[in-house]
This record gives structure tokens, C-alpha cells and sequence, in this order.
């Protein structure tokens, strides 16, 4: 059995690189003009192996449930994860928000959890600018335990 510290490193580490990943993908979808749906990863432990099985899905947004609650997103994830229970999901999505000004604002919200109970979130503010996407610094300096506040992702280990 590893040691819990290197389980919440472990998961911290996929959260990153996928986290890289969606904003390279957003930076394309940017510059081709088209949007970027949610994306969840699953992480699958593989006994005898060295290496997880990564399984990377765009999360469908039914035509007019833009803006929706996230609640519906989180049942969604939740009835696929149990499917096949996940060692680790990692969920990455844009959205606009408001600003301090109350103007509307895109951020990039990643979340991260595991079976041990490992949850991270990140939101950074974005801006789409003549085709190309500009990164502000994340709120709170990055990757965060959201303590009592509740993520998409925990339905998908309830219970």
C-alpha cells in the first residue's frame, strides 16, 4: 500500500497534466472558433501493471443546458463512474461567470478526486482574444482542497 502523501501527489500530478492538456485543446478549439465541451479522465488502477489506463471523455451538453446547474453534471458523472469505479476522475470545463464587475468572465475549472478521498479544484480566468486565449493566474494561487465546499465530482464517490 502507498503512503497517503504520495497518493495525494500522484493525483495531483494527473490533475496538472490533464489540466495542460484542456488548455492546449482550448487554445485550438479557440483559434478554430468552436467551443470545447467538459472533459472528464477516468484513472483505472490496473493490478500488474506500472502504469493506470486512461480513459478521456468529452462530457455532452444537451442542446440548451448551457448555464444549467452543475448538479446536473455531477449525476451525470456519477451514474457513468459507476459503471466502472474509477481509482481517480479529473473533470476540466469552461465557463462564463461574472466578474468583480459583474461582466461576464470564462474561467477554466478543474477538479480532481480519488478513492482515497484526494480533491483538488483550480479555477482560472481566461480571455479569448482575436482567436487566441489569454491566461490569467488562477484564483488563490492554483490547485486548492475545496475543504467543506462541494465538487462535481464527489457524487461520483458517494457511498
Amino acid at each position: 500500500m502507498s503512503h497517503p502523501f504520495a497518493a495525494l501527489e500522484r493525483t495531483l500530478r494527473l490533475a496538472h497534466d490533464f489540466l495542460e492538456e484542456t488548455r492546449a485543446d482550448l487554445e485550438r478549439a479557440a483559434l478554430e472558433g468552436s467551443d470545447l465541451p467538459p472533459r472528464i479522465r477516468m484513472v483505472h488502477e490496473r493490478r500488474g501493471h506500472a502504469s493506470p489506463e486512461f480513459r478521456t471523455l468529452a462530457v455532452p451538453i444537451p442542446e440548451g443546458a448551457e448555464g444549467s446547474s452543475p448538479i446536473a453534471l455531477s449525476a451525470a458523472i456519477a451514474s457513468f463512474a459507476r459503471t466502472r469505479a474509477p481509482h481517480c476522475l479529473l473533470l476540466t470545463l469552461d465557463v462564463v461567470g461574472a466578474g468583480d464587475g459583474g461582466e461576464p468572465r470564462s474561467v477554466l475549472i478543474a477538479e480532481a478526486r480519488d478513492r482515497s478521498g484526494t480533491r483538488f479544484f483550480m479555477v482560472q480566468p481566461f480571455v479569448l482574444d482575436r482567436g487566441r486565449v489569454r491566461w490569467y493566474e488562477p484564483f488563490e494561487g492554483g490547485w486548492r482542497d475545496p475543504g467543506e465546499e462541494e465538487m462535481i465530482l464527489d457524487a461520483a464517490f458517494a457511498g
